[in-house]
């Protein structure tokens, strides 16, 4: 990646950037990646920092979902391509697999985004860009097998060859399985009978017997006890394999050249490739960093705005979670509004450690890296970010502390614009407090009206009040818990904070008696307005105590009114539901009323005809009152009227059917019948019987004195005896 020296190089390492990078490189597959790894840099460019922040956040996704990408790494071969521009070289059968992993590897993955470009739109982007030639893989499989050596295939006579010197070869061991055997007999041999000495096969000849062994002495050991023959009979026949064997190499050099020759109109293509996928190697590094460090993907704010909502400092996150400390979050924003931050408090109460936090973090996203904030963050973009933090004293150069920081001063005077976030550490130490506070104000003063982003940590009190003067410049404190006089970690904006010197001095056992001298010694106005502060801090600790106790109560409550409204609308779904039921066992009742009023009335007069209109005037009456106006509706579909007249003319063909059965006298009979059983019921447990008037069948569950308990299914209802028909006898 391009260095991007809007950002000075010394902020990157007062800032400890390099440290991120070697994290990320620990998850780079190569060492090319990792190598380019530690040379990424900011960008000031917004379109270059939203592209590469979104494809790292894309790969995360990818990571964490049901669609990781598919396996994409390979050995890098930029410098097996420089041969390319060698006229008669060659590039070697391993090297040469690699470029065909990776051109298939470049074809897979376009499918792959392309299938998925809904989820990987930035991704797909990079990949969009390259020329696709997946015939530049098939061309070297054809002639490279899978474990980078030339094919047999590869051409006729390479073929030719390797057949000759599969003959030779199995020759030689014949004859040699033979020369052995006869002079192991003779036991001329010493035990470890063979070996292998140049690419020959020879015979461990014990040093006395080494004449009467026939052929070539090659070696002996280091004792000198044993002579290594090669035998004679096998001698020829390895000149003829060595020969071959020349011949193969002269032949694969040969397919090899022709091969790379093929390759060569494809060299920018196959450049593109190779650093594509060492890109994405990067990308890869980057995203499982960030699952690491529970990273985001920050917002981008429309103004000139950096609100970080619970950040963490991602090297302090690493260490302490290894440790099991917690790492405490912070708030911080700096806008148009509130430029300049000064952070006061204690000294290791974290004032160094807020400063850097978001100095890391800007860096990181601008080089697109993702970063430890809540989604609700929001950051701009800095064209430069100066930092001084640190002891910066110059051996080099003989420079002092005081002198190194105020030359570094000087450069800040000339870089500092609308488009620079400034980070300085303990602002005008270094010389007399007085006179080295009175030139940091009159710095700060000049980064003010220059229209700067910044924020400063300091002790000087003339520092804490220049906020009251300007209305961009806000104070800010770490938090200190005066009980236990320890800090707290935590960063509260808008206000002042003292630096505990005495109360910390107290706590490390100083004597009270060199602590009041000690006060007696310092102006007795810096004392009170370190009291004031002190004391102030106090009571905002208190408030902010109080607040958390009173959002801790609000949120209880609106739990239990949460739960109070869930209870009432059950408690009304269930009323609901039992007046349903309620009015549809009254309605059950009622029309059993009524077709017991019809039949009493049929068997007092016997007048069947009279009994049907009854019966159908009060069906008719029934069906106006559910569903009033049906007759009169004008705005009714063609298929409802057509609907309702098939339901009229069946109607009036049930009510002949209906008419016709009741004038039968076996229906009379019947009817007769079961007005005897209904006065003659005595009831059992088991019968199915229902209340008189009723069409809700129940099942008699137990009979006690004249009362029944009936079981509806759902529920149980206990009914006199007398109310009750039967419906069906148990058996």
């Amino acid at each position: 990646m391009r260095k991007n020296y809007f950002i000075h190089p010394k902020a990157l390492q007062d800032l400890e950037f390099d440290q991120i990078l070697s994290h990320i490189a620990t998850y780079a597959h190569s060492d090319k990646a990792k190598e380019q790894v530690m040379q990424i840099a900011p960008f000031v460019e917004r379109e270059v920092i939203e592209t590469v922040l979104s494809q790292t956040a894309e790969y995360l996704t990818s990571i964490e979902s049901e669609n990781p990408l598919p396996n994409h790494y390979i050995n890098p071969f930029d410098e097996a391509l420089k041969k390319l521009d060698i006229e008669n070289s060659f590039i070697e059968p391993k090297n040469l697999l690699n470029i065909a992993q990776a051109v298939d590897i470049i074809t897979g993955l376009k499918k792959f985004f392309e299938k998925l470009s809904g989820y990987f739109p930035y991704l797909l982007q990079d990949i969009e860009r390259l020329k696709n030639h997946p015939e530049i893989a098939r061309t070297i499989h054809f002639k490279i097998d899978v474990y980078g050596d030339v094919k047999d295939t590869a051409s006729e006579e390479l073929s030719r060859i390797r057949k000759q010197i599969s003959s030779v070869y199995q020759e030689i061991l014949q004859i040699f399985a033979r020369e052995k055997q006869r002079y192991d007999k003779l036991n001329y041999l010493a035990d470890i009978k063979e070996t292998i000495i140049d690419e020959r096969s020879v015979l461990a000849v014990q040093a006395a017997f080494r004449k009467k062994v026939k052929g070539n002495i090659v070696g002996t050991s280091k004792t000198g006890s044993i002579v290594f023959i090669q035998p004679e009979a096998t001698a020829k026949l390895q000149k003829q394999l060595f020969n071959l064997k020349y011949d193969e190499k002269q032949e694969i050099i040969k397919i090899l050249k022709a091969l790379t020759d093929e390759l060569r109109p494809f060299k920018e293509v196959l450049v593109t490739y190779n650093q594509y996928l060492i890109n994405l190697d990067i990308i890869a590094a980057k995203a499982k960093f960030a699952r690491q460090i529970q990273a985001i993907k920050p917002e981008f704010s429309v103004q000139k705005e950096l609100k970080l909502v619970k950040a963490h400092h991602p090297l302090l996150k690493i260490t302490n979670e290894k440790l099991g400390l917690p790492v405490i979050p912070q708030n911080i924003t700096l806008n148009e509004q509130q430029r300049i931050i000064i952070i006061s408090g204690p000294n290791a109460g974290g004032k160094s450690i807020s400063l850097k936090t978001v100095g890391l973090l800007q860096l990181m996203m601008q080089s697109g890296i993702l970063i430890p904030v809540h989604e609700s963050s929001r950051l701009t973009i800095f064209k430069s970010l100066l930092t001084d933090i640190g002891d910066n004293q110059s051996i080099e150069n003989q420079l002092s502390t005081y002198s190194y920081r105020l030359k570094n001063m000087r450069y800040f005077l000339r870089k500092v614009n609308p488009d620079t976030l400034f980070l300085i550490d303990e602002f005008g130490t270094g010389s007399d407090p007085d006179l080295g506070g009175a030139l940091a104000e009159a710095f700060l003063e000049e980064f003010y009206k220059k229209g700067a982003f910044g924020i400063i940590t300091t002790h000087y009190n003339n520092l804490k009040l220049i906020a009251g003067k300007y209305p961009e410049i806000i104070n800010a404190h770490m938090e200190f818990d005066t009980r236990n006089l320890q800090p707290t970690y935590q960063l509260n904006i808008g206000q002042a904070g003292s630096s505990f010197t005495f109360e910390v001095a107290q706590k490390i056992g100083i004597p009270y008696s060199i602590i009041n001298k000690a006060k007696k010694k310092v102006d007795k106005n810096k004392v009170k307005f370190d009291q004031t502060l002190t004391k102030m801090q106090w009571e905002i600790k208190k408030l902010k105590d109080l607040q958390k106790e009173y959002d801790s109560l609000k949120e209880q409550l609106e739990l239990e009114r949460q739960e109070h409204i869930q209870l009432n609308k059950s408690l009304l779904q269930k009323l609901n539901r039992f007046n349903r039921l309620y009015q549809l066992e009254n309605d059950i009742l009622k029309a059993g009323e009524k077709i017991q009023k019809f039949f009493e009335d049929y068997f007092k007069h016997q007048n069947a005809k009279r009994l049907t209109i009854q019966v159908f005037k009060w069906a008719e009456m029934e069906k106006n009152k559910k569903f009033p106006g049906l007759d009169k509706n004008k705005k009714q579909t063609r298929e409802k009227k057509l609907d309702i007249k098939r339901q009229k003319s069946e109607q009036r063909q049930i009510k002949a059917e209906v008419s016709k059965e009741l004038q039968s006298k076996d229906v009379v009979k019947e009817l007769e019948k079961i007005e005897i059983i209904t006065m003659e019921f005595t009831p059992q447990i088991g019968d199915q019987v229902r209340i008189k008037g009723s069409q809700a069948n129940a099942i008699i569950e137990k009979l006690e004195k004249n009362k029944a308990l009936l079981n509806y299914g759902k529920f149980t209802a206990l009914v006199p005896v007398k109310d009750l028909e039967l419906v069906l006898r148990k058996n």
